[in-house]
């Protein structure tokens, strides 16, 4: 994004009713590696949630920064 902002937006395969901390899992998981590889930690910016429902599966958008540990 920008000034060292970083996105990752996930979607669930699953349509209908159902958690989305699958997702939001795999977004950190990726935001961490993603820092890891200049030693450094995962700041949160900005989170955003989108639950499933009817006909619409569960999303996530993950901003973060990468910050000295």
């Amino acid at each position: 994004m920008d000034k060292d902002t970083y996105l990752i937006a996930k979607k669930s395969a699953q349509i209908g009713f159902g958690p989305l901390i699958g997702i939001k899992g795999e977004a950190y998981r990726e935001a961490n590696e993603f820092c890891a590889k200049e030693d450094r930690a995962v700041e949160t910016v900005k989170l955003e949630e989108t639950n499933s429902g009817f006909a619409r599966s569960a999303a996530i958008s993950l901003e973060f920064r990468c910050v000295r540990k």
